[in-house]
């Protein structure tokens, strides 16, 4: 069987759909998926923290920002407006300007564009830093602060590779999230019949055409070469390694999974195998 991809529920059944209607051979299998991401940080005061990142400085103006707003009062619904305009002076009318910029491409040039993504960037990362803050720190709204926003703890995403693994304010995480998959595959003998596939799946699935198509391309190219007789499989092997076209080139190699092919063309009733002999049914 030929391994068309993983997906969701719904893509899945939606790419059979497809495929059947074409009257291709088609199997679902529901398997569970582990997603890895790692990442890394420091961890440490703001005053450790100097010397050791290259956003020093940005961190103490998004510090400077969030004790501005804190002082002003600010409460969980009022703390997003009160200390992005802290940050950056003039962001509600720079949003404006970003999805306006969205429905006129000829309003911006590329340059002006890149500055207006940059500046919405940094409204995500400021935020994302205060609220690490108060994570850390125990920072609550309607809460006395204290003196915990004077050299609070702070955490910054870092590579790893540029610190020592034993430094003690390094904190390397991993996050493993398992979901459900869909495995779709198709029978290899049915991928000639890549031309029957409605139009709309090579626009919605288009890498999936491309594979089925090579893989049909060379299937195609088997039974054209097939002659009454016996081949070992390394012959064969040397068949599944093919090129479609002239100027513009297609170049398909199965001959790592010779074999695997040969099995399915055996079912199929093209061949059959014996040890590592093929004698063709033609």
């Amino acid at each position: 069987m030929f391994k068309v991809g993983e997906y969701s529920e719904d893509k899945a059944k939606s790419i059979a759909a497809y495929l059947k209607d074409a009257g291709f051979k088609v199997d679902i299998k529901g398997l569970v998926r582990a997603r890895t991401e790692y990442s890394a940080s420091l961890q440490g005061t703001l005053g450790e923290m100097k010397g050791k990142i290259q956003t020093f400085e940005q961190c103490e103006r998004y510090l400077a920002g969030l004790r501005t707003a804190m002082g002003k009062g600010a409460v969980q619904e009022t703390f997003r407006d009160i200390f992005l305009e802290e940050v950056i002076p003039g962001w509600k009318d720079i949003l404006v300007k970003f999805e306006e910029s969205k429905d006129s491409a000829e309003d911006l040039d590329d340059e002006a564009r890149d500055e207006l993504k940059r500046i919405i960037a940094e409204c995500i990362v400021s935020l994302d830093f205060a609220h690490r803050v108060f994570d850390l720190n125990d920072i609550e709204f309607n809460a006395q602060v204290g003196d915990r926003l004077n050299d609070p703890i702070i955490n910054i995403p870092v590579n790893p590779d540029d610190y020592d693994s034993e430094d003690p304010m390094l904190r390397q995480r991993m996050d493993v999230d398992l979901a459900k998959m869909y495995e779709i595959t198709i029978d290899e003998f049915s991928a000639p019949l890549y031309d029957e596939i409605d139009e709309d799946f090579l626009v919605e699935f288009s890498d999936e055409f491309l594979k089925i198509r090579a893989l049909g391309y060379l299937i195609r190219s088997l039974v054209d070469a097939a002659e009454k007789g016996k081949i070992d499989i390394e012959v064969f092997a040397d068949l599944c390694m093919i090129e479609i076209g002239d100027k513009d080139i297609m170049s398909i190699d199965g001959s790592l999974v010779a074999e695997e092919i040969a099995r399915s063309l055996e079912k199929s009733g093209m061949l059959k195998m014996k040890g590592n002999s093929i004698k063709w049914k033609v």
